[in-house]
C-alpha cells in the first residue's frame, strides 16, 4: 500500500513511473492492495500536487544540485525520465522520502481493520453467501485468513 501511494505521487506519463511500477508487478506482494491504493490515492493527489511541484522546483534550483543534475541529465537515456521537470522530481522525492510514513499509516489502517472491521465484513459475506453462491466462496476465503492475534 505504501508503494502504491509512492506511485501516486510520481506522474503516470513518465518512464520513471513505469520503472517503479513494472518491478512491483513482478514481485510477490499484495497487488490488489497496491492497485486499490493507487486508485484511491489518485482521487486525492490533486491536493498534494502543488506542494510536490514546489518541492521539486525548490530542490532543482539549489546550487549544490545544479552541476550534478546537469551531468546526470546529459547521459543519453536519462532525459527520458523527465527528472528535470520540477513536478516529476518533487513527486519522486516526496514519494521516496514519505515511504516510511506511508508504511506506518497503512500498517495502522490494516491493524485497525483486522481488529474492528474484519469480523463484520466476514459476517456480511457469510449472510450473502447463504443467498448467492459466489459470496459463499468469498466467505470461505475470508475464513482462511489469519487474525491479528495469530500474526502477533
Amino acid at each position: 500500500m505504501a508503494s502504491g501511494l509512492t506511485l501516486v505521487l510520481i506522474p503516470g506519463a513518465t518512464l520513471l513511473w513505469f520503472l517503479f511500477f513494472i518491478p512491483l508487478m513482478l514481485v510477490r506482494i499484495n497487488q490488489a492492495a497496491l492497485i486499490g491504493t493507487m486508485i484511491l490515492g489518485r482521487t486525492f493527489v490533486g491536493l498534494v500536487d502543488p506542494y510536490t511541484e514546489r518541492l521539486g522546483y525548490h530542490l532543482l534550483t539549489r546550487d549544490f544540485l545544479y552541476e550534478p543534475m546537469g551531468r546526470f541529465l546529459s547521459i543519453p537515456v536519462v532525459g527520458w525520465f523527465r527528472l528535470d521537470d520540477s513536478f516529476v522530481f518533487g513527486g519522486l522525492f516526496m514519494g521516496i522520502a514519505g515511504w516510511p510514513l506511508f508504511f506506518l499509516i497503512c500498517l495502522l489502517l490494516v491493524i485497525f481493520y483486522r481488529k474492528f472491521v474484519a469480523a463484520k465484513v466476514k459476517a456480511v459475506f457469510r449472510f450473502l453467501g447463504s443467498k448467492i453462491p459466489l459470496f459463499g466462496k468469498l466467505d470461505t476465503t475470508l475464513a482462511e485468513t489469519k487474525t491479528v492475534d495469530e500474526y502477533l
